[in-house]
């Protein structure tokens, strides 16, 4: 890369060639519009003074597409993006102070009907520089702040309440439009970004292409290398295979206990969410929290508070016997179990169940205002969903179903109850 790019990420040079790959549309456009308004003035005895305007900004629109042909038809490696951010900024800037310039003075000289296409021109330029420059927001405001500021504030200005408001409708117009861009700008770049990533990926994938290709090629001498070669091959393949499915089990499970994550849990739970709005069918949830887990920490230390998480974590993940039941940990010491086509009383079971078990682990806890012993709260919840309901519904009922099991005093199950 040219020592000049220095100061741009491979991303910001994406998104210069990106912008310049289009400028020349949009600087044919911007001519067509000053062509237009050269057609339409010189008609009405200003022939002088548009003439000259029309010439200027033409000798202008030379320069700009000379200078972007050129780059277009430079080798990446050697393009100057520096220079062609600043020329190209400064080069919009003298264009849109053209269009303000000849505004004025139109104005100065015409009554607000005939400048009305001016107006018309100059609103359709500043919407095309949404289109064409809001890659970059630099750009745009270089093109945008130019063309319509000084008129503005002639209009704004002048002592003719018609010109006064055409002033504010123009600077109404501009700033629905700057804050269109500003939303557009994050599209935008958001999907460059995605496109940038996937150019990344398919040069990482033609390295490796022609890396096997270069591979086959040696091969092909030696049989023998060749049949040794393939077999590496195939080894690292599975070997890579085998490294995607476990960076996929990793994924969804949590570090700590090993079981399902809160993110695994999500996705579980919308998959068997909407099995059950098909089916109309029940879906419960159980809720769980440590009581008084951090006066455990403190005491017992982090270690202990670990251990402590990780055999509640196992025994719930145990007491979820069905194929479909799933038992994740939700954050921190809460944990919830996903219990489909189970009933309420079913469900408080299975919770009870859950309970009762955690007290046989004996897990000693002085400083537990509920028992000398780790004790578990419980909260269940039971749907049968919607089409319209959204899965996090049923979490916010068995939420609430858990606090109402802590402020009853711990170490129970309470089952949410429509109020």
């Amino acid at each position: 890369m040219n020592i000049e790019t220095k100061n741009y990420s491979k991303l910001d040079v994406h998104k210069i060639d990106a912008l310049i790959s289009q400028a020349q549309v949009a600087m044919s456009m911007g001519t067509v519009a000053a062509a237009i308004i050269f057609l339409v003035y010189w008609n009405l005895s200003i022939k002088c003074s548009i003439t000259i305007w029309f010439g200027i900004y033409l000798l202008i629109y030379l320069l700009r597409i000379f200078t972007v042909k050129k780059y277009n038809s430079s080798q990446h490696d050697k393009r100057n993006y520096i220079l062609i951010m600043r020329f190209h900024i400064i080069s919009s800037a003298v264009v849109g102070l053209l269009w303000s310039a000849i505004s004025i003075y139109l104005f100065y000289i015409y009554n607000t009907f005939e400048s009305l296409y001016i107006l018309l021109v100059l609103g359709g330029l500043v919407a095309g520089a949404v289109a064409t420059n809001i890659i970059l927001m630099s750009v745009y405001y270089s093109f945008v702040l130019p063309a319509t500021l000084p008129i503005i504030i002639f209009l704004l200005t002048h002592n003719s309440n018609q010109l006064n408001m055409s002033g504010i409708i123009l600077s109404l117009f501009v700033i629905f439009i700057t804050s269109s861009a500003y939303r557009l700008n994050k599209l935008v770049s958001d999907s460059l970004s995605y496109q940038f990533e996937n150019l990344q990926l398919l040069d990482d994938l033609e390295q490796e292409k022609i890396q096997v290709t270069r591979l086959y090629t040696n091969l092909e001498s030696d049989l023998a290398k060749r049949k040794k070669a393939e077999k590496l091959l195939i080894l690292e393949k599975e070997k890579a295979e085998e490294l995607a499915r476990s960076l996929l089990t990793i994924s969804t499970l949590d570090g700590l206990t090993g079981i399902p994550n809160r993110r695994h849990f999500d996705s579980i739970l919308a998959k068997e969410w909407n099995r059950a709005s098909r089916s109309k069918t029940a879906i419960s949830l159980i809720m769980s929290d440590i009581d008084y887990f951090k006066p455990y920490n403190d005491h017992y230390g982090h270690q202990k508070g670990d251990n402590c998480l990780m055999q509640v974590a196992n025994l719930l993940q145990e007491l979820a016997r069905r194929d479909d039941d799933m038992a994740a940990r939700y954050g921190g010491e809460e944990f919830a179990v996903i219990l489909p086509t189970t009933t309420i009383d079913n469900a408080k079971e299975i919770a009870e169940q859950m309970r009762l078990a955690i007290l046989e682990l004996c897990i000693p806890h002085k400083h537990s205002l509920t028992d000398n012993i780790v004790t578990v709260s419980f909260g269940v919840a039971t749907v049968i969903p919607k089409r319209e309901q959204p899965s996090n519904i049923l979490v916010s009922f068995a939420d609430k179903a858990l606090y109402k099991a802590k402020q009853q005093g711990h170490n129970r199950v309470v089952e949410y109850m429509r109020e």
